[in-house]
C-alpha cells in the first residue's frame, strides 16, 4: 500500500537521495509505517509504508531482486493472489509460500516481462527501474484505482503518488494548466490523463509505461475488456448466481487485512450489498480481517436525508459494530476552508466534510482500510435501459412493462421513449456506429468553428475559454472500438468509464490516504466490470425493476426487507441548505471579487447574478460547485498579487 516516489537521471547520474526524500515527506500521510529510499547510478526510487497485511509485515521497499538488478517501489493489493502463485513458484520466481503482493508483481516481471502488468487483477500502481538496460517501466491497474504522476523533463523524468511530490522536486514549476481549468468550471473534467499543473500528466488507468535509456518514452494499453465477451443463461437467476459470485469474491479481497475494516454503510443497495456480503462472510467465520467497523451517516434535522431505517435493518441483522455520524454538523462548507480542496487539483466533493468526518472516525477505531461503493451505480443502476435488447432477445411482455415504466415514471410521451431509447438502437445495428460518428463529428466541428456558443456551457464562463471547449470535449470522451456494439452496452462501457468519475477514484483514494486509510471499493473489481458489460444490459437494471441483478444476487445474504426496500436517497437537500442558508457567508465572499474573475475564467457579474437566483429560489447549476472550489483552491494555494502562471507558495 503507502505511496511510490522516484526520480531517473540520463546519462547514468546519479540521484541525489534528497530529492527523492523531499518527494516522500510531500505526502508523508501516505507513510505512517515509514519510507525507505533506493539509489543507484541512474535512478533513485522511494516508498512510503503503509503495510496491512501478514505478508506486508516487516517488508522493506523499494523491492531488490537477489541479483540487484531490479528495484520496484509499488502501491498495491493483489487480488488473484491464488491463481499467480502456483505458476510463480513452480518457475521459481517466487520462494516463499506467502509472498507479500509486492513480491508478486518483482516475480511476475521476472516471468513475463513488460507483459506482466495484464496478469494482474486489483489495484496497483509501481515502477519498476532495470539497472543493467537503464530502463524504467511502470503501470497502473485497469479500473485506475491507484495514482500514477509523472513529468519529462530534459535529462530527467520524476514520477509519484501525488502531484505535490512532484511539485517537491528542485526546479519544477508550478504553471496552472488552462485547458484543465477551462474545463473544470465547465463540468467536463478533461482526459484522465491531465493535471491541472503544465507539464504533470497522469498514466491513463490500464496502461504502462516504458522510458528507455535513449529518454525516449512509449505507453501503450496493456488491459481492455473482450468487446466480443459475451455471456448468456436461460434464467435471470443464473445472471444474479454468477454475480453473486464474483461480487462475494470482490468483498473478500478487500477485507484482507490485519487491522479492522472500515465500511460505509448508507440505506442503497451499493452499499448494503459490501455490508451484507460482509456480515455474511463474518457469519461463517471466513471473515480475512479481525473485524469491521460500519460507519452510518445520522441525519437529525434533515431527516429526508437519513438512510437508518434502511441500513439499521442490516446492522441489526448481522448484528455489526457501527458508529453513527452526525451529519448535520458535516454540511458543504462547514469548517470553511478545512474540507477544501488539495493542492493537487480543485476537485472537491460536495460531501468532502461529511467524507472527512466519517473517516476520521474510521481512523479513531484503528481502521486502515476503508470500503466505498463509489462505482456501484454506475456498474448496475444509472439510465442504462436496454429496450432494443428486450426486443431481440424476444421478451415482449417485459419490453412493455418496461415502456409503461418509463412513460409512468416521467409522465412522458410513449413517442418520446422510443425515440430516446429505441430507435436509436435500431439504428445502430443498421447503420454502422462508426460512420454515425463520423458524420455527426463533422457536423459538429462546422458549427462550432463557426459559431462558437457558451450556452452550453456555464453563463459566467469566460468566452475566451468556450472555443477550446469543443476540442476538450472530444479529447475527453470514452473512445470505444467498434466491436462494441449495442447502444446500451456502449453507454454502460462509457458510464463505467467517464473521465469524472476516473478523477472521482484518484481524489477519494488521495482523502483517504490523508487519513493514513487504503480506498477499497468492490464495485471497481475489472472482474465485475467484464461481466456487466458482457450480459445483456436489460438483466442488469430496468424502469421497472432498478439494479435488478442486485436484487436478485442478495437474495438471502441482505436482510429481505432491506433487500427489498433499499434504494438511493439522496443528501442533496443538504447541498441546498448549505448554498441557501448555512454556507451563504462564505459562498459571498468567494464570489465578491474572486481570483477566478480577476484570472479572466468567469464574468464575476454573471456568476453574482446566478446566486442571487439561486437565493430567491432557483435550481443552482450543477457547474456553480466546480466554480466555488476552484476559486477556495487559488487562494489556498496561490499568492494574491502574482499574475496568472505564479508560482506555488507551500
Amino acid at each position: 500500500m503507502g505511496g511510490i516516489c522516484g526520480v531517473v537521471e540520463s546519462g547514468g547520474k546519479r540521484v541525489d537521495p534528497e530529492v527523492v526524500g523531499a518527494m516522500a515527506r510531500a505526502a508523508g500521510h501516505r507513510g505512517p509505517d515509514g519510507y525507505d529510499c533506493w539509489n543507484r547510478a541512474g535512478a533513485g526510487l522511494g516508498h512510503l509504508h503503509r503495510r496491512l497485511t501478514v505478508e506486508e509485515a516487516g517488508e522493506r521497499q523499494p523491492l531488490v531482486s537477489e541479483d540487484g538488478r531490479l528495484a520496484l517501489s509499488a502501491s498495491v493489493r493483489i487480488d488473484n493472489r491464488e491463481e499467480l502463485l502456483p505458476e510463480l513458484s513452480r518457475g521459481g520466481f517466487v520462494r516463499r509460500p506467502d509472498p507479500s503482493d509486492a513480491e508478486l508483481i518483482l516475480a511476475a516481471w521476472q516471468r513475463w516481462g513488460e507483459e506482466c502488468p495484464a496478469r494482474l487483477i486489483g489495484d496497483f500502481a509501481f515502477a519498476l527501474w532495470d539497472q543493467a538496460s537503464g530502463r524504467l517501466f511502470a503501470a497502473r491497474d485497469p479500473m485506475g484505482m491507484r495514482p500514477f504522476y509523472y513529468r519529462v523533463e530534459t535529462g530527467r523524468f520524476l514520477f509519484a503518488s501525488e502531484v505535490k511530490q512532484i511539485l517537491a522536486a528542485p526546479g519544477v514549476p508550478a504553471r496552472l494548466f488552462e485547458p484543465a481549468i477551462a474545463a473544470y468550471l465547465a463540468g467536463l473534467f478533461g482526459p484522465p490523463e491531465w493535471s491541472f499543473y503544465e507539464g504533470i500528466q497522469q498514466l491513463p488507468a490500464g496502461h504502462c509505461l516504458s522510458l528507455a535509456a535513449d529518454g525516449s518514452l512509449s505507453l501503450r494499453r496493456f488491459f481492455e475488456i473482450d468487446p466480443s465477451l459475451r455471456i448468456r443463461y436461460r434464467r435471470e437467476e443464473e445472471y444474479a448466481e454468477h454475480f453473486r459470485e464474483l461480487f462475494t469474491e470482490a468483498v473478500r479481497c478487500r477485507l484482507r487485512s490485519c487491522y479492522p475494516v472500515g465500511l460505509f454503510l448508507s440505506g442503497g443497495l451499493d452499499s448494503g450489498s459490501i455490508a451484507s456480503v460482509a456480515g455474511w462472510l463474518r457469519q461463517r467465520g471466513q471473515l480475512p480481517c479481525p473485524d469491521f467497523r460500519v460507519c452510518c451517516w445520522a441525519f437529525e434535522e434533515l431527516t429526508q436525508c437519513d438512510e437508518r431505517h434502511i441500513s439499521d435493518g442490516i446492522v441489526r441483522h448481522y448484528d455489526l459494530p457501527v458508529s453513527y455520524i452526525p451529519a448535520d454538523q458535516a454540511w458543504p462548507l462547514a469548517g470553511y476552508p478545512r474540507h477544501g480542496p488539495d493542492l493537487d487539483e480543485p476537485f472537491t466533493g460536495v460531501y468532502q466534510g461529511l467524507i472527512d468526518l466519517t473517516l476520521e472516525t474510521g481512523r479513531r477505531q484503528g481502521v486502515k482500510t476503508m470500503l466505498g461503493g463509489d462505482r456501484g451505480d454506475l456498474m448496475v443502476g444509472e439510465a442504462v435501459y436496454d429496450l432494443t435488447g428486450m426486443l431481440s432477445s424476444g421478451h415482449f411482455r417485459l419490453l412493455l412493462n418496461e415502456i409503461r415504466a418509463q412513460a409512468g415514471r416521467g409522465k412522458r410521451p410513449v413517442g418520446r421513449i422510443l425515440g430516446r431509447y429505441f430507435l436509436p438502437g435500431l439504428l445502430g445495428a443498421i447503420w454502422p456506429r462508426t460512420a454515425v460518428s463520423a458524420f455527426r463529428r463533422e457536423l459538429a466541428e462546422v458549427y462550432h468553428r463557426n459559431r462558437p456558443s457558451p450556452l452550453r456551457y456555464p453563463p459566467w464562463l469566460a468566452r475566451r475559454l468556450v472555443p477550446g471547449l469543443y476540442a476538450t470535449r472530444r479529447l475527453s470522451e470514452v473512445q470505444l472500438s467498434p466491436e462494441w456494439t449495442g447502444l446500451a452496452r456502449r453507454l454502460r462501457y462509457s458510464t463505467i468509464f467517464t473521465p469524472m468519475h476516473m478523477r472521482g477514484m484518484v481524489w477519494s483514494e488521495r482523502g483517504y490516504a490523508q487519513f493514513g486509510q487504503s480506498f477499497a471499493d468492490p464495485w471497481s473489481d475489472q472482474r465485475i466490470a467484464a461481466f456487466v458489460l458482457a450480459s445483456p444490459q436489460w438483466v442488469i437494471n430496468r424502469t421497472s425493476s432498478p439494479k435488478i441483478l442486485v436484487r436478485q444476487a442478495m437474495r438471502g445474504i441482505m436482510p429481505e426487507e432491506a433487500r427489498v426496500s433499499a434504494r438511493k436517497i439522496s443528501p442533496g437537500p443538504q447541498y441546498l441548505h448549505a448554498l441557501r442558508v448555512k454556507g451563504r457567508s462564505v459562498i459571498e465572499d468567494l464570489i465578491t471579487d474572486p481570483k477566478i474573475e480577476r484570472l479572466g475564467y468567469v464574468d464575476g457579474s454573471a456568476l453574482r447574478d446566478h446566486y442571487e437566483t439561486v437565493l430567491a429560489g432557483h435550481r443552482a447549476h450543477a457547474c456553480l460547485w466546480w466554480a466555488l472550489t476552484l476559486e477556495t483552491w487559488l487562494r489556498l494555494y496561490w499568492r494574491e498579487a502574482e499574475e496568472r502562471w505564479a508560482g506555488f507558495v507551500a
